[in-house]
């Protein structure tokens, strides 16, 4: 069956301005784009599902974004994306933050309902808790049985159509450049032990060790949450215990300047003597010297994944939209080859 994504390629623009062609909602589109959307569905036959657009057409009650702490560089720019993205289509969206509290989610989540939002988007990773997870799969059911699109931007730990980054590559995909770079002790500083998208960068962690024949140690394995003041104490930790390491992997930006703190603390310089990769690339600067702006990571697509979210609620096919979007390394100043 041809769905809208399929007219969307074929005539080279977004799912979007497919949208405002075929259902002629009066928004400006160039009669260069509007003509290639109307010979795409000419060629492939398009039908659009009229008894979907017919049910969210009549109910514009804006979008939900549900944060898990809203307080977190992490959420910014999917923020940014979300609200622009929503504002150029005449959508506003309610943010709703839910400071990693799985009752305060759950009413959160009854609001929603009662609220009868035309979407909902979930940002951030869900903690592995059975019960919770059994209780947000059966409200995100119901949202769907009144017509309330849903789309989660990392692992929920139940089926749900997601836009987001493959954790175990990015955990994989930086660890591997450390051990390009001649580093074989290498340290993983984490967030949530039962934080689902942590787990999976920690497995691809210790998967790029062991694909490149080097051990997994214990004592170089440190988690607790996503703070600058959790990366400070993992690293003087290991600095106090005396644990030979070249390098860290920390799986977000604010853990690696935590350590890059305590290690100029400690006399020892980045990276000139250890090498520090952090995950994200959500950080801007948070007053620890000028060389912070220098930290190298693993830069997820942040907006890329709140535009996209938008565009698929938005959008008048029911069909899933789960996509694994790209990340890249972007060097700067905080690695080095192993001397």
């Amino acid at each position: 069956m041809i769905q809208i994504k399929d007219v969307a390629e074929r005539a080279g623009v977004s799912i979007t301005t497919v949208s405002r062609v075929v259902n002629d909602t009066g928004y400006p589109v160039s009669k260069k784009a509007r003509d290639r959307v109307l010979k795409a569905v000419e060629e492939l036959h398009y039908i659009p599902n009229r008894s979907a657009q017919a049910l969210r057409q009549s109910r514009k009650n804006g979008i939900a974004l549900l944060v898990r702490d809203i307080a977190n560089s992490y959420f910014s720019e999917i923020i940014h994306g979300v609200t622009e993205t929503g504002v150029k289509n005449g959508t506003l969206t309610a943010i709703f933050t839910t400071m990693r509290n799985p009752d305060l989610e759950l009413k959160y989540y009854d609001l929603i309902v009662r609220q009868q939002y035309d979407g909902l988007i979930i940002a951030g990773g869900a903690f592995y808790d059975e019960g919770a997870q059994q209780e947000f799969k059966k409200i995100v059911m119901r949202l769907g049985q009144q017509g309330c699109k849903v789309v989660a931007l990392a692992p929920q730990g139940f089926s749900v159509p997601t836009i987001s980054v493959d954790n175990m590559d990015v955990g994989y995909k930086a660890t591997d450049y450390l051990i390009r770079k001649g580093h074989k002790k290498i340290a993983f500083l984490g967030g949530y032990e039962n934080h689902l998208a942590d787990n999976l960068r920690m497995q691809g962690y210790s998967k790029a060790l062991k694909d490149n024949g080097l051990e997994i140690t214990d004592d170089l394995l440190f988690r607790s949450d996503y703070s600058i003041v959790s990366g400070y104490e993992a690293c003087s930790g290991l600095i106090a215990k005396g644990i030979e390491f070249s390098a860290i992997f920390a799986s977000n930006d604010h853990i690696a300047l935590g350590a890059i703190s305590s290690l100029r603390e400690h006399g020892i310089s980045v990276p000139q003597e250890v090498s520090v990769i952090g995950s994200g690339g959500f950080y801007h600067g948070d007053g620890l010297g000028p060389e912070d702006s220098l930290l190298t990571t693993v830069e997820f697509p942040f907006y890329q994944m709140g535009q996209l979210a938008v565009e698929y609620l938005l959008d008048d096919e029911d069909s899933d939209p789960s996509i694994i979007l790209g990340t890249k390394i972007v060097e700067k100043g905080s690695v080095s080859e192993k001397s």
